[in-house]
Formats: C-alpha cells, structure tokens, sequence
C-alpha cells in the first residue's frame, strides 16, 4: 500500500494516536476531522486506497460520507473501514450496500486494525 491511510474521526486525540501507531507499522496517513473535510481533500486531489473512518462525527457522519464517497471514485479500489461506539445491525447494513469494506466496534485493540488494513492491503 504506497498511498496514504485517509484516517477521518473528531475525536482529535484518537486520530493522532491511530496516526502514529499506523507511521510505526510503516504506513503513510493523512486526517480529516469530518466526512466534508475528508470530502474536500479527496476533490483536492488526495489519492487514497484506503480509508478508516468514524460513523458518529458532526456534519457529515461516517454513513453519509461513504455515499458521497461511492459517486467519486467510481472505477477506483477504496477500501472503508467504518468504526463506531454503537455499531447496529441497520448501520452495518447500510454501509455495506454503500461499499464499506470492514466495520470494527470501538474501543477495539488497535493491533486488531491493522490487521484489517493489512487485509485490506492485500486484496
């Protein structure tokens, strides 16, 4: 995986923790706050192949972000992680049909992330 980890959560603090413990697995991650910033990054140009985002975050959540995301990168591989606190059956049904690729329950161990990502690396 030579493209940046897009990591999109409002919760400042986790973000940056996520961020640090992906760069010393060797990864490369970029942040957003919320779906709309996540949103104005990728129209900027940022090119991703995978994307690890929360589903409770103001403006636009994780749900509506990966709708958004579906219509601008047709043709692309973008993997979703979407994680949340209070994960449903109706949320990770939703999601599914929008694309996402994997869900993780909050508060997960963040070894338990990279496997996914390594997954989601390797498909």
């Amino acid at each position: 995986m030579n493209k940046p980890i897009l990591l999109i959560d409002d919760d400042r603090p986790y973000r940056q923790a996520l961020r640090l413990y992906l760069e010393s697995h060797g990864f490369t991650c970029k942040e957003a706050e919320d779906g709309r910033e996540a949103l104005v990054l990728l129209d900027g140009g940022l090119d991703v192949d995978l994307i690890i985002s929360d589903y409770h975050m103001p403006v636009i959540n994780g749900l509506d972000f990966l709708k958004a995301l579906s219509y601008r990168v047709k043709g692309q591989d973008v993997r979703v992680i979407l994680v949340s606190g209070n994960m449903t059956k109706e949320i990770e049904k939703e999601a599914k049909q929008a694309g996402a690729f994997a869900f993780l329950e909050k508060p997960y161990d963040f070894k338990e992330l990279l496997a996914l990502v390594s997954r989601a690396g390797k498909l």
